[in-house]
């Protein structure tokens, strides 16, 4: 019932279709009055085959080029934001208003703390977005994340484990108002399945969580073993599908620029670290 569809895996964005024969056609109505509602999903989703799929936008980050001398690392987000969506790049910009009233577009936090904590610092100098570079921005990211061109331990890997955008004030649990319960349901199981699979096909050993909702969901759908504690929170190895992967969890996206968040995020990391070179 729903399915990727891009075969692109040279770039961040991805497609996802949904069979909308699979559900009753007051759930279709509905569906297409909330999606027509909300202007943030203009240019993001499509109807073809005469109403009967649904198209959208999406954002998945497995990079082309994969360093021998780094780990790879999974950084799992709950979904994506419809602005970033747009704009063809996870997390492009975050709003801000002045004194005066005036909105403003800064670098988003996630990026922020990435580079506090030397994770992913670009190689090059990236501007702070703003309404004039916003394009040239998020192509420069593309182009380095794609291209693992950044300094790192790490090749980063990045998946919105709900693959459906929604405005980022409302995030996940903006999922199922908009797309009901049957295709919610639907979803989970798709979306496991396609998380699953970039982990087995990518050799993916050690996962970050940035999202409590999502952390539940993974468990729901695996064996696992408790490893360990960071920080309070506990860590993973899934042992079935996921094959000895380690789940860790930091502070959502939202907090991960705090102090907490960033020492939360510092202390995963080089647990990492410290059993490469054990």
């Amino acid at each position: 019932m729903i399915r990727y569809i891009s075969r692109d895996t040279d770039d961040i964005t991805q497609y996802v279709e949904i069979d909308l024969t699979k559900i009753d056609e007051q759930e279709r109505k509905d569906l297409k009055r909330r999606i027509s509602q909300n202007s943030e999903y203009t240019n993001i989703i499509r109807y073809e085959d005469g109403g009967n799929k649904l198209v959208y936008k999406t954002e998945v980050l497995v990079p082309k080029v994969a360093k021998r001398d780094r780990l790879n690392l999974l950084m799992v987000l709950g979904n994506p934001a419809t602005h970033s969506v747009q704009s063809g790049m996870f997390f492009a910009y975050e709003r801000r208003r002045g004194k005066q009233g005036i909105e403003r577009w800064i670098e988003h936090r996630f990026w922020t703390a990435l580079r506090d904590c030397r994770v992913l610092i670009f190689c090059d100098d990236v501007a702070s977005p703003t309404h004039e570079n916003i394009d040239v921005v998020n192509r420069y990211k593309r182009e380095f994340l794609l291209n693992s061109r950044y300094e790192s331990d790490f090749n980063i890997f990045i998946l919105p484990y709900f693959s459906f955008p929604t405005p980022s004030s409302v995030g996940v649990k903006g999922i199922e108002p908009i797309v009901g319960k049957t295709i919610f349901a639907k979803m989970k199981i798709a979306e496991f399945c396609h998380f699953a699979k970039i982990v087995a096909c990518n050799e993916l050993k050690n996962i970050i969580c940035f999202s409590r909702t999502v952390r539940e969901e993974i468990r729901k759908q695996t064996k696992f073993d408790e490893k360990g504690i960071i920080q309070n929170q506990p860590v993973y190895t899934i042992n079935n599908v996921l094959k000895g992967a380690t789940l860790y969890y930091s502070e959502p996206t939202r907090r991960i620029h705090t102090q907490m968040g960033k020492k939360i995020l510092k202390c995963v990391l080089s647990v990492i670290l410290s059993q490469r070179v054990s």
